[in-house]
């Protein structure tokens, strides 16, 4: 019998065949033990898909603790360290020791890591930990080598044959924020969500998608697994004050940033706007979790009449929320409602058309009630490219 500690599937479903082709009379059991994978969202992503990945090779797997503040408390000190350097070091030694204790809980006395198919990692600095802790709990650390001779592209090919869920780190927040940085980036998946919007790039979209992927073999639908290169929106700080004291202001998804704007006056007027609702049905843009265009499906009006504010020496639009009630089919109280429990990223990609057309950038904001002027604005928002994982299904 062989332990095998398993860092994701990308290294562990090409590493467990050529050791099972290896070692063909060995039992193989996988060790999911990773609390440096940050955060714990794309933790939960990895471990589903090494899951996957065991069923299909039917491999037993067990799931070691997420132990995240320990392994933080462990890497003290280290956290300015590149890739590959002190804290990778260190990182080794805290899942391979705590594999070597499993085995020993389990009587087994082989055990290696998919960290060795990695090309992120260096193999002969493994082949020292993993030989040091074998030696310390009295068991034998086999050394695999199944990058050389065209590996890590086998490796690669087969984990897009597969579908498996490819991730664009390591695992840990240090070397994902350095990665970033160097990229020019914000670290995206270090952000969480307000309310239930599952925005684009998003760890909750990665967990959705795969979520849908996993349903669709069950439910044994073709589908393809592609990835697709998006601009990816966030607000990072909206504030508003208006006759120098705070209001609460809802910013509608790729509104671009103001800087400190005063608007002067806001002009309103009633005009007939398209129903975002149904703009959504049309490009089939529905919400992702409740397959569903807003509070209502059905929408007896092609369009609504409703006043838009516009900043008379500014691009900003305005509507009250009785508007957006209005178009939306909804009834929120006020702003703070809509703040907490926001429609989805979708329908307010559908009142953006509906207002100010496609490819809009303009900052659409939701007041309470209607403003004529004065309206200080600081919005912080940032569009960035980014890659995501998209399915299309239907017939091979």
């Amino acid at each position: 019998m062989i332990l095998v500690h398993i860092c994701c599937s990308v290294d562990s479903h090409y590493f467990l065949q050529k050791l099972r082709e290896k070692y063909q009379d060995s039992h193989l059991v996988g060790y999911f033990y990773n609390p440096n994978i940050h955060p714990k969202s794309e933790y939960d992503v990895r471990l589903a898909d090494v899951k996957r990945s065991c069923q299909m090779l039917g491999i037993d797997l067990f799931e070691g603790e997420y132990e995240l503040e320990h392994w933080l408390k462990c890497v003290e000190g280290l956290e300015e360290e590149p890739e590959k350097g002190e804290r990778c070091s260190k990182c080794f030694d805290i899942r391979l020791i705590k594999t070597a204790i499993f085995a020993k809980q389990r009587n087994i006395k082989l055990f290696t890591t998919t960290l060795l198919s990695s090309p992120m990692k260096e193999q002969q600095i493994l082949y020292v930990y993993g030989d040091k802790i074998a030696s310390d709990y009295g068991l034998e650390f086999i050394k695999i080598d199944v990058r050389s001779n065209g590996g890590t592209q086998e490796q690669a090919q087969l984990a897009r044959d597969d579908k498996l869920y490819r991730q664009s780190y390591c695992g840990c927040k240090f070397a994902l924020l350095k990665q970033r940085q160097k990229q020019q980036k914000l670290s995206l998946e270090l952000l969480e969500n307000l309310g239930r919007q599952f925005l684009p790039a998003s760890n909750e979209d990665r967990v959705e998608t795969f979520k849908c992927r996993d349903r669709l073999e069950q439910e044994q639908i073709p589908y393809v697994l592609s990835k697709r290169t998006i601009i990816a929106w966030r607000n990072l700080r909206s504030v508003a004050k208006y006759r120098d004291l705070p209001l609460d202001i809802y910013v509608l998804a790729d509104s671009k940033s103001k800087n400190n704007v005063k608007t002067s006056k806001i002009v309103w007027i009633k005009s007939a706007v398209f129903s975002p609702l149904h703009i959504a049905a049309f490009l089939g843009i529905g919400d992702k979790r409740t397959n569903t265009f807003g509070e209502s499906q059905i929408c007896t009006q092609k369009s609504c009449s409703v006043f838009i504010g516009s900043a008379s020496k500014d691009d900003s639009v305005f509507l009250d929320i009785q508007g957006f009630n209005t178009l939306c089919q909804t009834s929120y109280e006020n702003v703070a409602q809509l703040l907490k429990n926001p429609l989805s990223y979708e329908m307010e990609n559908a009142l953006r058309i509906s207002i100010c057309g496609i490819s809009s950038i303009n900052p659409i904001i939701v007041l309470d009630k209607k403003i004529e002027s004065n309206l200080r604005l600081q919005i912080e928002t940032i569009f960035q490219e980014e890659s995501v994982f998209r399915l299309l299904e239907g017939e091979v």
